[in-house]
């Protein structure tokens, strides 16, 4: 996720040049490839990465935050670093916690669709963040889709249930979509286009401001009186899809919640 962003801060101009981003990593290999993919400086030292930045990404796991955070301590000064955390399940108290006091700490949540600058993602600031902070933030998100806003920080298990694992369940109604058509006679790789750009086509539609149709309207706006459409959607209300899928979010937020404690 980060090399997507580094090469979308590249690529759009949001930095004036590929100096100004360094990158750690603990493995000698994932340098290279990024030094080679990217042009970037790489290095084995999370310290020297707090030394030579304003700005600094923390993207590891979140079983490895507090032993990055013990190792950035004493370099990180709270006037000149701003820490944005994009680990699952951290909260900016816990970052604040493992920091100097008055640490500039936001948490942000993008998705994996970042990878072709279609991420929507949203921020939660801790205790000091600035108007400035946030601002750069935003900026910085929206270089890899869309960047919502802010939002308060106990809402982000339900932004992690619905957009940070929503690409997985939206990868499983395209692939059972397509297992249809492929039971109906389409071939495999027809099926997926077709059930994808369906897809996309449809958010597309969804998220058109001045089409502004409701999700309700644009499937009344299909469901033709006695057509195909009609017969396919009884068929979902009877297998349950739409409790299913309220019971997904549910599930997952519910679970974000367990790791986040």
């Amino acid at each position: 996720m980060c090399q997507a962003l580094a090469r979308s801060l590249i690529e759009r101009n949001i930095v004036s040049s590929k100096d100004q981003i360094i990158a750690s990593d603990v493995d000698e290999n994932q340098r290279k490839i990024v030094t080679s993919q990217l042009g970037i400086v790489t290095t084995a030292s999370n310290k020297q990465v707090v030394n030579e930045s304003s700005l600094l990404i923390l993207a590891v796991k979140p079983k490895d935050v507090e032993t990055v955070l013990n190792d950035i301590r004493d370099p990180f000064i709270p006037q000149s670093h701003l820490l944005v955390s994009i680990a699952a399940g951290i909260r900016t108290t816990t970052i604040e916690k493992l920091l100097k006091p008055k640490s500039r700490v936001i948490r942000v949540m993008p998705n994996i669709a970042c990878l072709v600058n279609a991420s929507c993602s949203v921020y939660a600031s801790g205790q000091c963040a600035t108007n400035d902070d946030r601002l750069l933030v935003n900026t910085i998100f929206s270089s890899i889709g869309s960047c919502e806003g802010e939002i308060d920080e106990h809402l982000l298990n339900v932004v992690t249930a619905l957009s940070g694992s929503g690409p997985a369940y939206f990868s499983v109604m395209v692939e059972a979509l397509a297992d249809g058509a492929v039971k109906a006679g389409l071939s495999r790789s027809l099926a997926l286009t077709l059930a994808a750009k369906t897809m996309m086509g449809t958010a597309k539609m969804l998220l058109d401001k001045e089409q502004q149709f409701h999700p309700s309207q644009l499937k009344d706006a299909v469901a033709s009186p006695g057509g195909t459409t009609i017969y396919g959607l009884e068929i979902m209300e009877k297998a349950a899809v739409r409790a299913a899928l309220m019971e997904t979010v549910t599930a997952a937020t519910n679970r974000a919640a367990q790791l986040e404690s």
